[in-house]
């Protein structure tokens, strides 16, 4: 864990009175991917209201509760679901509004992100040096859930499931001016890892549909 010194506290009071907007960021997308290659492409259903989700809040902690942070989790959501399947669906993938009879597709399926919510651990630490400057370590966290329907080449449902992150902690600092951006990159991680998780679990829907490659770990 890599730590930095702490910002004087008129300088701290400043930041905390912002408000910041965050987007996609490439740099966030680990190498994480699914375990298989299916020879085939997937079909991703996004209706508008999901591609324009945008959060707009405060956090849940009272550590920069003055701040307002804009998140625009369908613009995020879009962008990681296309680097996991990607990795994953030989022919590509194929974003649509609306599912229609033309589409030949093996299997299609809708995310959603909800209960988008995100928050500040601080825990205080002991002084050092001659000045006895306050000190402490910050923990970005954020939590949501992501619903997935998965259908099927008729348009019937074949799957339908609900992924709860939980509260996942992100990367601690001592300091750092741009805190958003560590939610922004805690957000980044806990999506694309529910996201491979989505990828393995439509696995079994592609048995005897298209040829799978796996991979062995």
């Amino acid at each position: 864990m890599r730590l930095i010194r702490l910002l004087s506290p008129s300088l701290a009071a400043v930041l905390s009175a912002c408000a910041y907007e965050v987007g996609f960021d490439a740099e966030y997308v680990t190498e994480d991917t699914p375990s298989y290659i299916a020879e085939a492409e997937i079909v991703v259903l996004m209706h508008p209201h999901d591609t324009e989700n945008v959060f707009q809040g405060n956090p849940t902690t009272e550590v920069g509760s003055f701040t307002t942070l804009t998140v625009p989790i369908g613009n995020i959501m879009q962008e990681i679901t296309a680097e996991v399947f990607q990795t994953c669906f030989a022919y590509g993938v194929v974003f649509t509004q609306e599912l229609t009879s033309d589409m030949a597709y093996i299997v299609a399926i809708e995310p959603e992100i909800t209960n988008f919510s995100y928050g500040y651990d601080r825990v205080p630490l002991d002084p050092t040096g001659e000045d006895d400057m306050p000190r402490s370590i910050t923990t970005p966290q954020v939590e949501f859930d992501l619903s997935v329907r998965a259908y099927d080449s008729s348009g019937s449902t074949m799957l339908e499931r609900t992924y709860a992150s939980g509260l996942v902690s992100g990367e601690s600092y001592e300091i750092t001016n741009r805190p958003y951006e560590r939610i922004n990159e805690t957000f980044h991680g806990a999506l694309q890892e529910i996201m491979v998780r989505v990828a393995d679990d439509i696995r079994p829907l592609l048995v005897g549909q298209c040829d799978i490659t796996d991979f062995v770990s």
